[in-house]
This record gives C-alpha cells, structure tokens and sequence, in this order.
C-alpha cells in the first residue's frame, strides 16, 4: 500500500499587468501590476482565506512575486521561486503589440496560437513543447516534496504556462484561457492527476 496522500495543486495566473492593458506580448519580459492587478491578487488572496496551503511556488518574474505577496498575505508559508514556473518566451516578439509583430513577423501569432503545431517556437523564443517539459518537472518536483503529508499547494504563474499545462493534462483540445488572477486546481492522488478547476474566477471575484 502507498503511503502517499493526496496533495492539491491550486494554480494562480498574476493580477493585471501595464502590458496586459496595452495588448503587448508579455513572457520572460516583465511590466508592473496596475492597481486593478493589485486588487484582483488582494481579492483572490481573500477568497482562498480559508483554505490552509502548506507551500507557496512562483515564477521568479516580479508580477508573480509580487501578485503572490498580495495574495499571502501576512500567511506565514514556505515560499520558493522557480523559473520553471516562467511564462512561455516569446523571444523577439516580447514587449511587441500584434500590429508590430504582424509588420515584422507576418503571421507568426496566428499560427502559434492555432496550437495546430507544438513544436512551433516565435523567433528566438521556445515551443509548447519546451514550455511544457520544463513546467511538468516543476510539478513533479513538487508532488515529490509534499506528497507524503499531503495539503495544499499554491502555485503562481502566468496564463500560456498554466494553460498549455492543463491542456495536455486533461487532453483538451483548446487552450483554456486564464484572466487575471484566475484559479485552476489539479488534484493528485494514487499516482493520477485530475484537473478539478479550470480557469474559475469564482475565488477572486468571491465578493461581487
């Protein structure tokens, strides 16, 4: 009999970025959150309040850092960042608006968001597949540490990361989108994983 114990993964995408409001391309670049950003994290900490987390993971970018400070609290929890847990790197059409990319690029955002092709990668930047082989070993090494005791994780990172995640996870054929300081929830127990929440912005918008 396996002694391990069931440990749920909550996933957190950042609070809204200044990039987020002015439609720019936003992966291993980073912008500031906007005060919205910051009350969206505030909000979605207060509507996670009463469930207890043994760990908080985020990305190394500042708007996860900073978007899980909000959230936390005054929660004394081990926190660790990762750059495993990074959003996807867009290379040369980071911090571009899609006009920009379109003049440069051509149609490079059309057919990587198709999602027709994994390994396709934006110039000077990685592929789905890259991102997701490097966001399972995060996860496995989280399963790894906490699964003896079991509990709940609280992982922050960003929205192409935490969907293409779930989307080969749970096998779905779309992308899921995530907004701003939504919440998704894996649960792993018996050696399976089982995608319970996706994208739900019923935490942060808890109180409306």
């Amino acid at each position: 009999m396996s002694s391990e114990k069931e440990v749920k993964i909550y996933f957190v995408r950042h609070g809204e970025t200044q990039y987020n409001t002015e439609k720019r391309i936003q992966g291993f670049c980073d912008s500031p959150l906007t005060d919205r950003g910051i009350s969206q994290a505030r909000s979605v900490g207060k509507g996670l309040e009463d469930i207890e987390f043994t760990a908080v993971y985020t990305s190394e970018s500042q708007r996860v850092i900073d978007t899980a400070n909000f959230a936390v609290g005054h929660r004394n929890l081990p926190t660790k960042t990762d750059p495993r847990l990074k959003e996807m790197n867009f290379g040369a059409l980071e911090s571009l608006l899609a006009s920009e990319i379109s003049e440069r690029y051509g149609d490079v955002l059309e057919r990587l968001f198709a999602l027709n092709d994994m390994n396709l990668a934006p110039p000077e930047g990685e592929s789905y597949t890259q991102l997701y082989t490097r966001t399972t070993s995060m996860i496995k090494e989280i399963i790894e540490t906490h699964k003896n005791e079991g509990g709940n994780i609280l992982v922050f990172s960003h929205g192409v990361t935490i969907g293409i995640y779930l989307m080969q996870l749970a096998q779905m054929s779309r992308f899921p989108h995530h907004d701003n300081c939504g919440v998704s929830v894996v649960r792993y127990t018996h050696n399976q994983f089982e995608v319970e929440t996706i994208a739900s912005t019923d935490f942060r918008d808890h109180s409306q």
